[in-house]
């Protein structure tokens, strides 16, 4: 089965194509790297894997999923890292966590476990307590790869994800 599969992907903005007639698939297990300039359509092809926008032309699954038709499916199957943060700094590294544990619907346990294992992955663990605020950059984007692992998704998206990173 494959994790990723695209098939004559083509998404337009107007005029501008960001994505032209693109095909490709990933095996599950397999690590896959999209490179290219700025401006190449990479973070537009991530946002229609993920669902957030729709493609104009061609079609795509992800962990056997329709982005079109099963978006829920898709969503529940993944993890996303963006490029930009996403994090509440009033909160704590365990506290975000947290919210998005329950936004992925983790029961109590299976988040609290979930919470110290991602934190111990990312080296947080012994800054889980301190509010976001006070993280360095590198600290924060740490946090974030470890929010996109929480849930276990079968694919995770990682865009620009060495970016800020120490």
């Amino acid at each position: 089965m494959y994790a990723i599969r695209v098939d004559g992907l083509t998404k337009e903005f107007g005029e501008i194509t960001a994505v032209d007639d693109l095909s490709f698939a990933v095996k599950e297990g397999e690590l896959f790297g999209l490179l290219g300039p700025n401006g190449a359509g990479k973070s537009t092809l991530i946002n229609i894997l993920v669902t957030l926008i729709r493609p104009t032309t061609g079609s795509a699954t992800v962990d056997g999923h329709d982005v079109r038709e099963e978006t829920a499916a898709v969503r529940n199957s993944l993890g996303i890292v963006f490029q930009e943060p996403a994090l509440d700094e009033d909160l704590t590294g365990a506290e975000n966590l947290a919210f998005h544990g329950r936004l992925y619907g983790l029961d109590r346990a299976e988040r609290d476990d979930r919470i110290d294992e991602v934190l111990e992955l990312v080296d947080l663990e012994a800054d889980r307590d301190r509010l976001v605020g006070t993280y360095s950059g590198g600290m924060k984007r740490r946090l974030e790869i470890g929010r996109g692992l929480l849930h276990e998704p079968s694919v995770l998206f990682l865009d620009e994800p060495t970016v800020g990173l120490d």
